[in-house]
């Protein structure tokens, strides 16, 4: 797949946002895409929705794009195949002019379609509890304002079903036993501790490192973790995974890029770490 292509593919999306382009930012994707904004907090899915068969993804856009204005700041783009892997902050200034600032991992899916590149999926990894009470505490009454608002147009646009779905990403999930096993990970990783890092993974888990690269997680410490120094920042949990920034050293390479740990409902141990890094 063209890099270049795909590369302006993803840049305009947040172009068409910042002009309010609803029409142009929907062409973006694939007739049967879906957005998941935050991780863990349902899909909205491009052709179809919970409500009477209407365009989720349209909805999506009249709730959290339409009425605001937002500016982003990329700090790191990965490729990686079809895949991009993006760290940027979000600054968005509500209709009753609260601001607020997200900072998010944003996973974007490519596909051919027809003759041209779009958007399949798009996955944005933040901390959505966590945004909503500095919201509140940094813009004080006029943050209030805005939440109750916001709920307010969730449940006219998007309807009671969704909205109570599209919250339960503050209780459900990996949450902070999410974060405290990636920290475990990394630990396990620099002291070679390969009783307590398999006790960390889910039977049949997989490792790709980088993305791409899948091998059993079992295999990990025969290979690429045999020198590996790995450091990790920026942790935030959303739905079944934990993402955050990372810093590795192995074999004489320096490796700085954005990881993403998916975690099994059913045990809470992780199914797969992906780690994204540019060549």
């Amino acid at each position: 797949m063209d890099k270049g292509k795909l590369i302006a593919l993803v840049e305009k999306s947040p172009e068409l946002v910042h002009k309010h382009d609803r029409e142009g930012w929907l062409s973006l994707f694939s007739s049967s895409a879906v957005v998941e904004d935050p991780v863990g907090a349902g899909i909205n899915r491009k052709g179809k929705d919970v409500r009477k068969g209407e365009d989720g993804l349209g909805r999506f856009y009249d709730m959290f794009i339409g009425p605001n204005k937002i500016k982003f700041t990329v700090h790191q783009d990965i490729i990686i195949d079809n895949e991009m892997a993006r760290e940027v902050s979000i600054h968005t200034t509500l209709s009753n002019g609260a601001i607020t600032e997200v900072h998010c991992y944003l996973v974007y899916h490519i596909v051919e379609e027809g003759s041209e590149l779009k958007i399949e999926s798009l996955r944005a990894h933040w901390d959505f509890g966590r945004n909503s009470i500095i919201l509140i505490r940094s813009n004080g009454f006029k943050g209030i304002v805005a939440s109750i608002a916001q709920f307010g147009a969730m449940i006219r646009i998007l309807g009671l079903k969704r909205v109570t779905e599209y919250l339960g990403v503050m209780y459900k999930g990996i949450l902070k036993k999410g974060i405290k096993a990636v920290n475990t990970f990394t630990t396990a990783v620099n002291t070679k501790d390969e009783a307590t890092f398999t006790r960390l993974f889910d039977a049949g888990a997989t490792i790709e490192f980088p993305a791409g690269n899948k091998i059993p997680a079992g295999d990990f410490f025969k290979g690429a973790s045999k020198d590996l120094s790995l450091e990790v920042s920026g942790l935030r949990s959303g739905g079944w995974y934990t993402s955050c920034v990372f810093d590795a050293k192995t074999g004489g390479d320096n490796h700085h890029g954005i990881a993403f740990f998916q975690f099994s409902p059913n045990t809470k141990k992780i199914s797969s770490a992906r780690f994204f890094w540019n060549d």
